[in-house]
């Protein structure tokens, strides 16, 4: 869930290599054959996106969509299962992070040393030659890589704060993480995403405290000179884009990032059409409904592209199933001991479209964060160094 590496990638950036894996989860499923609640909302909502739109729209019905959506649902379910097995503990979990971290940031650096030097990109996808440092890491791009290291990297700080029983203090711990967290930055502030910059300051929100606020203000005033003298292209892309997405006017939004307003400017469109008054609000107006209109009112994006998020999900499965995935995926992520999970199950979950590789990874990270926070055999800080 976590990679998607060029050699598997196929039509439409689809990942074979977790295609092929997904295909193993009714055997686990039927293997163990354990369900709760969550499972049981996951297999509602499964359901309603193949029976609404089959039913009152079968004109428009693409069961290789439906299917593709369903295969990942199945997948949570059996990864759910194993992990209640047992056999996958704390420190495995924290070391899988600590690996994909670096994993990330090795790639990127052999990324950015082939085109110093001349040499053929490994791993490339989704490349611009005119912004030759715009590299894509382990994911199917730039923006994506963002999204999924600093998701790493606050399940990576998270997991710390459960082995040490305590608080992550960024001074006493950086001297054992200064690699995870040179990993980190480095890949962050040099892929050449604006994303990754926006993710960057909401994973260091979680040492904000209320008694930090004067020297926090301190530092982004000065972080703020500093951007406006060095002129980081991509930072400027981001603190644009925030300004622009403010104002919530589409025109703006797409002047200040064409790339970042196909995932805003949707949901924008969007929430301006969601009806609660028909039958199609309420059971969806078919599969693929978003593509056959959303160019119209986004100048420069070509003919059949969707997007807006799981606003796309009320549009074409209806109000019943939005309802239910929101429902199943915010009780699947949300704790109060980390409150910062909203902040990613709004930005990775629902801004994205179901069938995607990026809410799932959320979904099953936030779920094992949790899962394994709310266990109560701590492991002393002995036992972890």
């Amino acid at each position: 869930m976590a990679i998607s590496p060029a050699f598997a990638l196929g039509e439409g950036n689809r990942n074979l290599l977790l295609i092929g894996v997904m295909g193993f989860a009714p055997i686990i499923i039927l293997r163990f054959f354990e369900f709760d609640t969550l499972d049981f909302l996951l297999f509602l909502f499964l359901t309603t996106i193949a029976v609404f739109p089959a039913l009152l729209h079968p004109e428009t019905m693409r069961w290789s969509t439906v299917l593709y959506s369903m295969m990942f649902g199945l997948t949570f379910i059996a990864y759910k299962q194993l992990l209640r097995q047992k056999h996958f503990s704390v420190l495995n979990y924290f070391r899988i992070l600590k690996l994909l971290i670096y994993a990330y940031f090795i790639v990127l650096l052999v990324q950015q040393f082939c085109v110093l030097t001349g040499l053929p990109v490994f791993n490339l996808s989704n490349y611009d030659p005119i912004q030759p440092w715009k590299l894509n890491s382990l994911a199917v791009e730039p923006s994506h890589s963002g999204r999924i290291v600093a998701l790493l990297m606050y399940s990576y700080i998270t997991i710390k704060e459960k082995l040490l029983n305590r608080s992550y203090n960024l001074k006493k711990e950086f001297r054992k993480d200064k690699w995870v967290w040179i990993g980190f930055i480095w890949t962050m502030i040099t892929m050449g995403s604006g994303t990754a910059f926006l993710f960057l300051g909401i994973v260091l929100l979680k040492f904000v405290r209320l008694k930090n606020w004067t020297p926090l203000f301190i530092v982004g005033l000065a972080a703020a000179a500093l951007i406006s003298v060095l002129e980081i292209p991509a930072l400027e892309r981001a603190t644009k884009t925030i300004t622009a997405t403010l104002t919530l006017d589409e025109a703006t939004i797409i002047d200040a990032d064409h790339s970042a307003s196909i995932r805003i400017v949707p949901m924008i469109i969007l929430i301006k059409i969601l009806d609660l008054s028909s039958v199609n609000g309420w059971f969806g107006h078919g599969v693929d409904h978003v593509s056959t209109f959303l160019s119209d009112y986004m100048p420069g994006v070509p003919e059949g592209i969707s997007g807006g998020g799981l606003f796309q999900l009320w549009i074409e499965y209806g109000f019943i199933s939005f309802w239910l995935f929101v429902l199943f995926s915010f009780i699947t992520t949300f704790n109060k001991a980390a409150k910062m999970n909203i902040v990613f199950w709004f930005l990775l979950v629902f801004m994205y479209a179901v069938n995607t590789q990026i809410i799932w990874l959320c979904l099953i990270v936030l779920y094992t964060n949790n899962y394994f926070l709310r266990r109560d055999n701590f492991i002393s800080k002995k036992n972890h160094e």
